[in-house]
């Protein structure tokens, strides 16, 4: 296995403070809404202050500073688009558990003769453990039954040592990802904690409940 070339979303000289900014819940919601919208006019501010309220402006302001959004005819256009999130995310994760935790990580990792499309989003090891991670910045609804069983399918074929699915909601994930993993793996997710589930013995389900980062910690803390 492989991983991809380093990230370069970003200017090297900005990435410490665009990190610093994505571990607000509110900043990656604020980001990705602008992602999807592309064009960002007056009526696009008030849809996005609407869902995340007095911080839109700023976040707004600072997505602008950083590059990723300029002014063109009377709108903010993005220079990136809503699939450049997740790659975002995955470098976001992984910066984190390098810095803050000292984890061996790899990004974006390549498997020869993968059958089941894609790639690993997050490849840690820890301690003698090796830890594969599945990044999902999108709301759970978005996560289909298929596209579950797609990423159990890569979790087989990789066989790591323990699973992480690390979700960046505070929604339920009840229905769409709980209910979903017990049919497809005939195990019942238990709760560790609020924003923490673990199934079948090795695996992890990780949600933004409270703090994503926290969550991660605790996930992470318990395949140790």
């Amino acid at each position: 296995m492989h991983k991809q070339s380093t990230f370069d979303f970003i200017k090297t000289e900005d990435q410490d403070f665009f990190y610093s900014l994505l571990k607000s819940y509110y900043f990656r919601r604020v980001l990705r809404d602008v992602l999807f919208i592309q064009k960002i006019g007056e009526a696009d501010k008030n849809l996005i202050r609407e869902k995340w309220g007095k911080v839109t402006d700023e976040y707004i302001a600072k997505i602008e500073e950083l590059g990723i959004l300029r002014k063109k005819n009377g709108l903010l256009i993005t220079q990136f688009s809503l699939s450049d999130m997740g790659t975002i995310f995955e470098w976001f994760i992984a910066r984190y558990l390098s810095e803050k935790l000292s984890l061996e990580t790899m990004v974006g990792v390549k498997l020869k003769n993968l059958e089941f499309g894609g790639d690993i989003d997050v490849v840690v090891r820890v301690g003698t453990r090796l830890v594969m991670i599945e990044c999902k910045e999108s709301p759970p609804n978005n996560i289909s039954v298929r596209e579950l069983k797609s990423i159990l399918d890569r979790v087989n074929y990789f066989k790591p040592d323990s699973f992480i699915l690390l979700i960046d909601t505070t929604l339920s994930i009840k229905r769409n990802i709980l209910d979903n993993i017990k049919w497809i793996l005939h195990d019942e997710p238990q709760r560790c904690k609020e924003g923490v589930y673990k199934v079948k013995g090795n695996y992890y389900i990780v949600t933004a409940k409270r703090n994503i980062l926290q969550n991660l910690a605790v996930a992470i803390n318990l395949v140790a």
